[in-house]
């Protein structure tokens, strides 16, 4: 079955294990976060250290797993993404083992990592490298090998999300 035909009732079979874990991490983290089968999107809430300021993670899921997930940042009312003043700003020379996910790409923000059907090119974003996004098991290994990031569950990819997310101070543009 090819990755454009998977029906959402499939997807939503697959993944819901993987959800449940995912909202488990964040119950225990105190992260506000949600999930809505029907539209197969979660939505997290992070809050940065310092000032607290809010920020809005969404992840949609269709066509998972055989098609990476789009993670972006969006607004307070979940109505647009990818704006560089919805994205955390990462801190000038963080800690290893990689560089931040988070980065200004064209006019917006993008979390480049192979788990990120946004960071292909082929979906406007900067990795022509990795193949497309249907190729994303492949585009992890291939980068984990690079040290960079890899997770393969919803879960994982929370957690590389959100250790990142830790280094941020401020946003990435102003309002």
């Amino acid at each position: 079955m090819g990755a454009c035909l998977i029906p959402a009732n499939e997807t939503r079979i697959m993944i819901e294990p993987e959800i449940r874990g995912a909202l488990a991490w964040a119950d225990r983290r105190e992260i506000a976060s949600a999930w809505n089968p029907e539209s197969l999107e979660m939505r997290t809430v992070l809050r940065q250290p310092g000032d607290l300021a809010e920020f809005f993670l969404r992840g949609r899921f269709d066509r998972y797993p055989f098609m990476a997930p789009e993670w972006t940042f969006s607004d307070a009312i979940w109505a647009r993404a990818g704006q560089l003043v919805d994205f955390p700003k990462p801190i000038t020379n963080p800690a290893p083992p990689t560089a931040s996910i988070f980065l200004a790409f064209g006019n917006g923000g993008v979390i480049c990592a192979p788990f990120n059907r946004l960071a292909y090119k082929s979906c406007a974003g900067p990795h022509g490298d990795w193949g497309g996004p249907e190729q994303w098991f492949e585009a992890s290994a291939k980068t984990s090998a690079q040290k960079q990031v890899r997770a393969d569950t919803v879960g994982d990819m929370l957690q590389v999300i959100y250790r990142d997310f830790l280094l941020t101070r401020g946003r990435m543009g102003n309002a």
